[in-house]
């Protein structure tokens, strides 16, 4: 890659945090409007309506609104109902499903991959409250052949029946089940149900070094993942503000929410509203209208306890969140019922994309995710195909060079043409120093007279950008590259550790230091263009850029370091092509009158 498009990726990067700042405070400014326009709706509607009769305050109460019952103590029971695929712990606490054990996902230290293995509320629970009752008893019913788990709660007069339909051999998707809520009234008048609350249970980082922006909260239709950090508060680059217990900070209505989930960098738990049926009375089944999410510390005896590698100081977090369902009005003796698919498994996009809510959304590639997405289904491709994914990675890598190899050569040579122009450039500059506007129009004069583009060199950049944007989303998320071996490297998802220096003890990563190697010798050998100054700020590109990818994913500086090699090759392979002829560019015959 030539220095102009180094340069110009790195100001797209920031470029980018820039925006998501301004674009965070944006929505923040927008909130803090709606919550301002419905607290004034509200308080005139207050001021102008007639106040309630004592007729009306008794009718009101003949629709009574669900109480919530006190938690009763209670021992967890737990019941085990496996698949082909995943291990489920169901306990009567909460009614769910206390932990996904992902029988094809190996973990650390020959363990498997658990999903919710630190929080403390189940996959399931249902409240009226988001944080009320999450440890509610249950009368817990297991059929582990069948794969279902029954739960029974009365709340007052209201019965809350949860049934789990677990996946089982031969079902379309093995990570999928199914979840039936079904409110019953038992008392002799209509009962209100404000909303209730079905939880994802919570999510944790796979790694110590898992950066903590991949373990969060999303949910469908949101342009933002809240992840472990945005609890933390502290604004942009830690300054102001304080720590958030949960999201939304303040009271938020949403409508048609197809999906809520928790997710890390690889694996997610989404819970999905089936809109296809009515209940007993007529009531059309519906979408969700809210959101909740909050963090919670992992200990260092829990985080040890399963098995993870304990390596800092540093504390880290899980967060766990829940889908808001709109209330409705139950007659008595009628029910109320609602359907959810719940996947609890690996975020891959090929999995997500077939259970038809648009949950494959979760995989959150951002601007280019037309390009993420090609681009992994062509990584896949070439895996099945080869059976490595590095060899995958290498091969579509050479395959984008060469397709970009002509409009690299065009920008080659337009770079040589630019450098036969420096020294009249120069001279333009020393002659026209005190008046810059006669400077750039010299300048630009010259540029047209030899014929010359100043920005023909940066003509790859455009297409470069997104594919490395692409390249930077998919691998980072990209769930197959788990566990992916090359050469030393026995992680492609992890940055590419041989050892720690002794004392500092910082890792060694022997990829990013490769890839700044081969950066540094593309510039040496590129056409020199700018002067002295700037050619010396180019070197300090690589460096950025070791900074930037040195504890991502190992595969994303693999990419990196065969694109710069291919680069190396193709202008050695331009070398020996004749120089460009530094010449005026003919004058355009006028046209006659």
């Amino acid at each position: 890659m030539d220095r102009k498009a180094i340069v110009a990726i790195a100001l797209s990067l920031v470029t980018l945090f820039a925006w998501t700042f301004y674009s965070q405070k944006q929505t923040e400014r927008a909130t803090a409007w709606r919550n301002q326009q419905r607290a004034a709706a509200e308080a005139t509607k207050a001021a102008t309506e007639p106040a309630e009769t004592p007729a009306a305050a008794a009718a009101t109460t003949a629709q009574s609104v669900v109480p919530v019952a006190p938690v009763p103590a209670a021992n967890a029971q737990i019941e085990n109902v496996s698949t082909p695929s995943v291990a489920y712990k169901m306990t009567n606490l909460g009614g769910g499903v206390a932990a996904a054990e992902l029988l094809k996902h190996a973990a650390e230290k020959g363990q498997r991959m658990v999903l919710n293995e630190f929080a403390t509320v189940p996959i399931g629970a249902v409240t009226l409250q988001p944080e009320a009752e999450l440890q509610a008893a249950f009368t817990q019913t297991v059929d582990a052949a069948a794969g279902v788990a029954t739960y029974e709660r009365p709340i007052g007069d209201l019965l809350l029946t949860k049934k789990f339909q677990l996946p089982r051999a031969g079902d379309a998707e093995e990570y999928a089940f199914k979840l039936d809520v079904t409110f019953a009234n038992r008392g002799a008048t209509a009962m209100v149900v404000p909303g209730y609350f079905v939880h994802l249970g919570g999510v944790a980082p796979i790694h110590e070094s898992d950066q903590p922006i991949y373990t969060g909260f999303t949910y469908h239709g949101s342009s933002k993942f809240i992840n472990a950090t945005w609890f933390a508060g502290g604004g942009f680059l830690g300054i102001g503000g304080g720590a958030r217990p949960v999201f939304p900070e303040k009271p938020t209505s949403f409508s048609d929410l197809r999906w809520a989930g928790v997710a890390n960098q690889y694996f997610s738990t989404i819970a999905s509203p089936v809109v296809t049926a009515t209940d007993t009375a007529g009531q059309a089944r519906q979408r969700g209208n809210n959101v909740w999410a909050r963090r919670y510390l992992i200990s260092d005896p829990a985080w040890e306890k399963a098995g993870r590698t304990k390596t800092g100081t540093a504390e880290r977090f899980g967060v766990e969140g829940a889908l808001g369902m709109p209330g409705f009005t139950i007659e008595p003796g009628q029910s109320f019922s609602q359907t959810f698919q719940i996947y609890a498994g690996p975020r891959e996009y090929s999995r997500l994309k077939k259970l038809g809510s648009d949950e494959e959304e979760v995989m959150d590639f951002g601007w280019f995710g037309f390009v993420s997405k090609t681009l992994l289904n062509s990584m896949n491709w070439l895996h099945a195909r080869l059976g490595s994914y590095a060899a995958a990675i290498v091969v579509l890598t050479i395959i984008i060079k060469l397709l970009l190899w002509p409009l690299q050569n065009k920008a080659t040579q337009s770079m040589k043409r630019m450098s036969l122009l420096a020294p009249k450039m120069t001279e333009l500059r020393e002659r026209h120093a005190d008046d810059p506007q006669k400077m750039n129009a010299e300048i630009m004069k010259l540029y047209k007279d030899y014929g010359v583009n100043p920005v023909g060199g940066c003509l790859p950049m455009f297409v470069q950008i997104p594919i490395f944007f692409g390249f930077y989303n998919m691998l980072g998320k990209a769930v197959e590259l788990r566990n992916s071996k090359f050469l030393w490297v026995h992680d492609l998802s992890q940055p590419d550790t041989i050892a720690h220096l002794p004392i500092l003890g910082w890792p060694l990563n022997v990829l990013p230091l490769l890839m700044a190697a081969t950066m540094f010798w593309t510039m040496a050998i590129s056409p020199k263009s700018g002067d002295a100054t700037q050619q010396k700020i180019f070197m300090f590109m690589p460096l950025i850029f070791v900074f930037f990818c040195y504890n991502f994913a190992s595969a994303l500086a693999l990419y990196w370091t065969v694109q710069n090699l291919f680069s190396v090759v193709q202008l050695y392979a331009t070398r020996n092509q004749a120089p460009p002829v530094l010449q005026k560019a003919p004058v355009p015959a006028k046209k006659k009158k």
